[in-house]
């Protein structure tokens, strides 16, 4: 089902009027996020890249050629599939056509299990079984490589995607089956992941989701049986289908809408593949912060075609995990049902473990700095002490951020500057609590090919051909605990406390422009917190210093960066004059706040 198509489930009648008002957010919201989808295809999507495939190869030499091995020998499987079904196949139609798949005789085992470069086979007896099994799954693969389009008009109804949706099901499945038969004695099985994929053909609309609807996801075959319903946090990627080639940006669109998700649900994402069908022709999608570098087209109706989509498929089964998109310094436990995060701090050069009690906020959108925040504790030493909440919470801030203002040379660095604020504030006792005291935190430490290597977007690209990567802005994956932990300003009580939490929040802001020469610049609702002392007073707290920089850089800038946030930035700063940016600009942004909270 298309986007465009989507509609909001259950009867108008049956619905009151906060559950109108409601559903009619609801869709607002989907509108808005579609919009965005279609805004991130139309400025960063670069087509047609041929080595964006090669970012998926296991980075291991022993990983690496059991995939070239494996996949040559699922490639050999597949053909003699089609060959099989295709010379059972007298020109009638996709119907007849089906039924023929379906009573195909199976081929002994024993004359294509043969060992491929010292691999042990799989038994006959289960790869026949388990082939007469599926046949019907063959046949819905035999059904979309045969694939041909009644009309090449794409106003057609899309009658056919969902023959596609299946023959997709179909092929992963089967490399799936093929790849787990292979390995099943080989040391290189202990190490790799089952693809398989799920669909929803509904839209639902629930407090926490808005809309979870989407045409196929692939996910990890756990192989556990469970009656819960797969969803967004369970998807490896997400697959766009239309019918007809000349869908293809469409189908771009969508598949951005649905990543979006991926984002927002999976807290270790540090990026997103994707892939389009469109008729028999499949490209893979990757979804950096900036940028969505599409693969040029693997056509499945053809050999060469299926050949290269196996081949990333393996690779995808064997691949390391940061290789999806993963992030390993950040690991789900599933018995105590939380998440653990890695912290690296640069100025002892030490990792400190963290155990996440709550996500504060999370990232909503396909590109960006992709902030995360979790609420957490130091683990502790002794893991039979896990559930100790003696330890103090702290704020965990993860971060895509520009080392460098975009359209010019001033370099950002906000673990650097939290650093001299402590240093320069820290014995002025009347601002203590006014803004963040730095706990740990630098650059996130990834082990790749070379060894332990910092976390950028240059990293996730690196096999990409570099007249390519230099399109793709780079951006620096970081991390920070921070205390206290604050609460947003819409908890206060009073206005009375709001007027105290003001008064604080812009005494540091004037105490870190003087003393440290550094200027917020992104004043906004969300960067103005309080916490709340034993007496249950309140201390207003200024946070995040992604977009701060130091004053004196920006003196010598030629051209002022335009950064902070939409609603509340000055008007030179929207209008971007070539006036030099000061603290006036910061005043300005707390007017619209206080206009804006007042309304």
């Amino acid at each position: 089902m298309s986007t465009e198509n989507i509609q909001s489930s259950g009867s108008s009648t049956c619905l009151d009027a906060r559950s109108t008002n409601k559903y009619a957010s609801i869709d607002k919201l989907r509108h808005s996020c579609i919009a965005e989808a279609g805004q991130a295809v139309n400025d960063g999507l670069i087509q047609d890249v041929t080595s964006v495939l090669d970012a998926a190869r296991p980075v291991g030499e022993k990983r690496r050629l059991c995939a070239i091995r494996f996949a040559a020998e699922v490639c050999k499987r597949l053909e003699a599939v089609i060959c099989r079904a295709q010379q059972s196949d007298d020109g009638g139609t996709s119907a007849k056509r089906s039924c023929e798949v379906n009573s195909l005789s199976v081929e002994p085992a024993q004359k294509r299990a043969k060992t491929v470069d010292g691999m042990a086979p799989a038994t006959s007896s289960s790869f026949q079984a388990s082939e007469q099994t599926d046949l019907t799954l063959h046949s819905h693969l035999i059904q979309w490589i045969l694939f041909q389009s009644s009309s090449e008009d794409p106003s057609t109804p899309a009658s056919h995607e969902p023959e596609i949706q299946s023959g997709i099901s179909a092929l992963v499945g089967f490399v799936g089956q093929v790849l787990a038969e292979m390995a099943a004695d080989n040391v290189c099985y202990s190490s790799m992941r089952k693809l398989s994929t799920f669909q929803k053909a509904e839209s639902i609309a629930t407090d926490n989701d808005s809309y979870q609807q989407f045409e196929v996801a692939l996910t990890m075959d756990t192989g556990s049986c469970t009656d819960t319903v797969p969803d967004h946090k369970d998807a490896v990627m997400m697959v766009a289908v239309k019918q007809f080639a000349q869908e293809q940006h469409r189908a771009y669109r969508y598949l951005a809408y649905c990543t979006r998700k991926l984002f927002t649900t999976q807290p270790n994402r540090r990026f997103a593949w994707g892939l389009t069908a469109c008729g028999t022709t499949v490209r893979a999608c990757l979804f950096a912060h900036d940028k969505v570098l599409s693969s040029e087209a693997m056509d499945v109706s053809t050999s060469d075609g299926r050949r290269v989509f196996v081949e990333l498929l393996t690779n995808w089964t064997m691949c390391e995990s940061w290789r999806l998109g993963y992030d390993p310094t950040i690991r789900h436990d599933a018995d105590l049902k939380h998440w653990e995060i890695d912290v690296y701090d640069s100025e002892t050069q030490l990792t400190h473990s963290y155990i996440c009690e709550d996500i504060r906020c999370n990232t909503n959108s396909t590109f960006g700095r992709h902030t995360r925040c979790f609420v957490a504790r130091e683990k502790p030493a002794d893991p039979a002490s896990a559930a100790d909440h003696n330890f103090p919470k702290v704020l965990i801030k993860d971060t895509w951020a520009h080392p460098i203002s975009p359209g010019s040379d001033v370099v950002r660095d906000e673990v650097a500057y939290l650093r001299e604020i402590q240093d320069e504030l820290a014995k002025d006792n009347t601002l203590d609590g006014t803004y963040p005291r730095l706990e740990a935190g630098g650059v996130v430490k990834i082990m790749c090919s070379d060894g332990v290597a910092d976390d950028t977007t240059q990293l996730i690209l690196e096999d990409i051909a570099e007249d390519t990567r230099a399109k793709v802005p780079n951006r620096i994956h970081r991390r920070i605990v921070m205390s206290p932990v604050g609460e947003p300003i819409h908890n206060l009580k009073s206005i009375d406390e709001l007027i105290v939490i003001v008064s604080d929040v812009m005494a540091a802001h004037t105490a870190i422009a003087k003393r440290c020469g550094l200027l917020h610049r992104d004043l906004s609702d969300n960067n103005i917190m309080f916490h709340r002392d034993a007496n249950g007073g309140v201390k207003g707290m200024l946070v995040d210093f992604d977009n701060a920089c130091r004053i004196a850089d920006m003196e010598n800038a030629e051209q002022p960066d335009c950064v902070g946030t939409l609603p509340f930035m000055s008007i030179g700063n929207l209008e971007m004059s070539g006036v030099k940016r000061t603290v006036l600009d910061d005043w300005e942004s707390l007017i619209y706040i206080l206009c804006w909270l007042g309304t």
